[in-house]
């Protein structure tokens, strides 16, 4: 998976998303590209990261924050919020080496904080566009993504619904990214319904596969070299019926799918985003287009002693804000994962 990233930005535009509903936002016209003057994305990182209930300290009655205040039963206050924006910061720059040129966001609460996140610590001076829409749900978690304005303009973006029966859950975020030289990226961030309620969880996590896999087919419709890049938290692992089956996702680089899942192809034994009881898989996921796949030169789990830390029973685990309600300190119960591209 070693060709240049040059390639994929010398090659010709992918045609935009086809829908039976309008974009939430057009921005394909605001801005002549050529003007932007953006530049290749070599040697460039892209970063996905649950952060681990990343809320502010003020209450939003529309949602259910209500653990997260000074006054609540975690004791969510100001000086604990910055020491997570601060941590956060230090653990993308790190994943990254540097300023990725695209992050995803898993478990954000809502714009404000993915604002002052991209304004903290190695982050601020990349001035990141930030893409977000409040989710329907109860919790008010959100996802979001960070666009380095000298690598990428963001042409559309829309949140997409997953629709679940007597339920809420957060909304697929799409996005479609003008590159340099006329190039196109087509980017889904994820954060799949939980498995907390065992088995009966696996029908919402397939509604929010197939939400994603009708975009797609949409997208390949219209143009069958589209390069696409799903990534977030999808609450399964690469080789469960969702990803499987629901998005069709194949971790057989030789295969005539559609879509591959980057965490299951080439990952070192026993690693992964997210330790369950000792237990490491990757719930934290790059999926690509079959276009995007040769441009792929690396993506793995950021494991770094300084995010991890050593359960008496479980071994190496990620080094989280709370255990319960009890506070740690920690970084996030997730791992980033980084994407490499040449």
């Amino acid at each position: 998976m070693r060709l240049s990233w040059s390639f994929l930005l010398l090659c010709a535009a992918c045609g935009a998303a086809t829908s039976s509903e309008p974009m939430q936002e057009d921005r394909s016209d605001a801005v002549v590209q050529e003007d932007k003057d953006l530049q290749p994305l070599d040697g460039r990182a892209i970063v996905c990261y649950n952060v681990e209930n990343l809320f502010d300290t003020q209450d939003d009655p529309a949602i259910n924050d209500a653990d997260f205040l000074p006054t609540g039963a975690l004791a969510w206050d100001n000086e604990r919020y910055r020491t997570k924006l601060d941590q956060l910061s230090e653990a993308i720059h790190w994943s990254a080496a540097g300023e990725p040129a695209l992050i995803g966001l898993v478990e954000v609460e809502n714009r404000k904080v993915v604002e002052e996140l991209a304004a903290t610590g190695g982050l601020k001076k990349a001035s990141y566009v930030v893409v977000h829409h409040d989710s329907p749900d109860e919790r008010g978690i959100d996802v979001a993504l960070l666009v380095h304005p000298e690598f990428a303009e963001v042409a559309a973006e829309e949140p997409l619904n997953v629709p679940l029966v007597d339920d809420r859950t957060r909304d697929v975020l799409y996005v479609r990214l003008d590159l340099a030289r006329k190039g196109k990226l087509h980017v889904f961030v994820n954060h799949w319904p939980s498995r907390r309620d065992g088995d009966t969880s696996i029908p919402k996590r397939m509604a929010a596969a197939k939400v994603v896999r009708d975009r797609l087919d949409a997208l390949l419709k219209e143009d069958p070299e589209a390069r696409i890049l799903i990534m977030g938290d999808f609450n399964d692992s690469p080789a469960d019926a969702s990803i499987q089956q629901g998005l069709g996702a194949a971790c057989d680089a030789v295969s005539k799918a559609t879509l591959f899942d980057l965490m299951c192809m080439g990952q070192p034994e026993g690693h992964g985003s997210y330790n369950y009881q000792g237990e490491w898989s990757y719930l934290d996921q790059f999926i690509v287009s079959a276009a995007l796949l040769p441009l792929v030169d690396d993506a793995k789990a950021f494991w770094d002693d300084r995010l991890l830390f050593r359960h008496p029973r479980y071994g190496k685990s990620p080094d989280k804000t709370y255990a319960g309600r009890d506070y740690k300190g920690g970084y996030s119960d997730h791992l980033p994962i980084v994407l490499r591209l040449k």
